[in-house]
């Protein structure tokens, strides 16, 4: 049983650093995630003020803003563009953390469930109630 107890410490370990790796890799893509994101609604806002203005325009005027608008909704285009091409590999991650923390939790629950077997098996060794 203390062989077994040892080899299930040391499976939880290597799940355990397994966890961890995989929850810090999938930190970062959601750090990329929430950056473009945050840059999407940024870029949105700005074109909602730029058409969102109600004072007059000049001719020079309109032209400016046509052209901001333009580069604005390109750059809006590229960086939902840029979010969807994150999104499976996100996922991925996602899902790859959430099995390896699922895994390490079992170990420990198995190791849990194998201690107490010990002790209930002692106490029954020995007479006690």
């Amino acid at each position: 049983m203390n062989r077994e107890k040892q080899a299930l410490a040391g499976l939880e370990r290597i799940a355990r650093l397994k966890a961890d790796l995989e929850l810090r890799r999938f930190a970062a893509f959601r750090a990329h995630v929430d950056a473009a994101r945050q840059r999407i609604d940024q870029l949105g806002r700005e074109l909602q003020t730029l058409y969102g203005a109600e004072t007059g325009f000049s001719i020079a005027e309109a032209r400016l803003a046509n052209l901001l608008a333009g580069e604005r909704s390109r750059a809006l285009l590229s960086a939902e563009r840029d979010l969807e091409r994150m999104l499976p590999g996100y996922e991925a991650a996602r899902q790859t953390a959430a099995r390896e923390f699922g895994r390490a939790e079992a170990v420990h629950a198995l190791r849990e469930t194998l201690a107490a077997e010990v002790r209930q098996d002692r106490m029954r060794r020995s007479g006690a109630p």
